[in-house]
């Protein structure tokens, strides 16, 4: 998964929204650098199955955009090739990490992936990163660094 010299992260559905609703939102010129960063392959990019989900559940509810655009920003999520599959390892370190720290066990399974694929998360989620902070290996979008290579 992991490639030599590249920096590697896992995101959320909260950060890769924002690619998609780009009016307004608080930290969208780190999330389109992250975005960029990662189609100029200067980094790595990886998430849980779980986040296509999440992303067109939430698009699906936008009325300002149609079936085609859905789809459109699906298909280009897949097109990026960053959902991978989960064990249930991930799930049972997810359903630990939930209860240790009151947060959603969507929210807890990309820590939970995060940790078992070595990389960072990085979150857009105010509320989830304050209950998680204390742990080692969450960034949150506003202290994204660009890659420079």
């Amino acid at each position: 998964m992991k490639k030599a010299g590249k920096r590697f992260y896992v995101t959320d559905a909260s950060v890769i929204l924002k690619w998609f609703s780009q009016t307004g939102e608080k930290d969208l010129d780190k999330a389109i650098q992250l975005r960029k960063d990662f189609k100029e392959r200067n980094i790595d990019l990886y998430a849980p199955e779980l986040l296509i989900y999440e992303i067109a559940n939430v698009l699906r509810y936008k009325k300002i955009l149609g079936d085609d655009i859905i789809h459109k920003a699906i298909s280009s999520i897949y097109d990026m090739d960053i959902l991978w599959p989960v064990n249930s390892g991930v799930m049972s370190r997810a359903l630990t990490i939930a209860r240790l720290y009151h947060i959603t066990v969507y929210d807890s399974s990309y820590l939970s992936f995060a940790q078992s694929v070595g990389c960072h998360l990085i979150t857009a989620d105010k509320k989830l990163y304050q209950k998680v902070m204390g742990l080692p290996g969450i960034i949150f979008i506003s202290d994204y660094i660009p890659e420079k290579i």
